[in-house]
């Protein structure tokens, strides 16, 4: 039965997200050591443990895997969506779904390492033309997919205007990331993910 503990499908999600993970974290391993373009699919798989037919099974894409939605953002925003009338949400609603989930990410008294590990992923994807053109589109299709979702349920708004508000979010979601890189390469800080978006989101409104 969905959700028992015997294997119903929570056990079933749990399993996959567990392999979603191994898969990830060899793929980043193997990508800062040998580099993206040159590590194979058969490579990550094995040094996952498991076979390449399982990797595509999980993804479609080399991107894909080091691009997995690990912390969540994907799905606070979409869970945020579906409780905001699409008539009213504003640009600040969104800025505080993406804040929610980066709270925390460079705080040394933190005991795991969802700020080194998100680091080292966001180093890769601006040292890698082929991941950070993923990036992109996958921002482009979430930009796209969710005003779908939205543009049913709004009286006053279209789809467009919806993907605007959207838009800029994401844009400024990408320029912190790419702050953060740059601010903790430079001069080794440890300043957080969200300081990093507070300042960016303050020079996004002053534009």
């Amino acid at each position: 039965m969905p959700g028992s503990p015997d294997g119903g499908g929570g056990l079933r999600a749990r399993r996959r997200d567990a392999t979603r993970m191994d898969i990830h974290e060899a793929a980043v391993d193997l990508f800062e050591r040998n580099g993206f373009d040159a590590t194979t699919v058969d490579e990550v798989a094995a040094a996952a443990g498991v076979s390449p037919r399982t990797f595509f099974r999980h993804f479609g894409t080399k991107e894909e895997c080091v691009l997995y939605d690990r912390y969540g953002f994907d799905r606070a925003l979409e869970n945020r969506l579906s409780e905001l009338d699409p008539d009213e949400f504003t640009l600040a609603d969104i800025e505080a779904v993406y804040r929610s989930v980066m709270i925390g990410f460079g705080d040394e008294d933190r005991s795991d390492d969802v700020s080194p590990h998100f680091l080292r992923v966001r180093k890769l994807v601006l040292a890698t033309p082929s991941l950070s053109r993923a990036a992109l589109g996958r921002y482009a299709d979430e930009s796209r997919r969710l005003p779908e979702a939205l543009g049913g349920r709004s009286v006053r708004r279209t789809r467009a205007q919806i993907r605007m508000i959207l838009e800029v979010a994401n844009l400024g979601v990408q320029c912190a990331f790419e702050e953060w890189v740059e601010v903790n390469e430079a001069d080794g800080t440890g300043r957080s993910l969200v300081d990093v978006y507070d300042a960016v989101c303050e020079r996004l409104r002053g534009l």
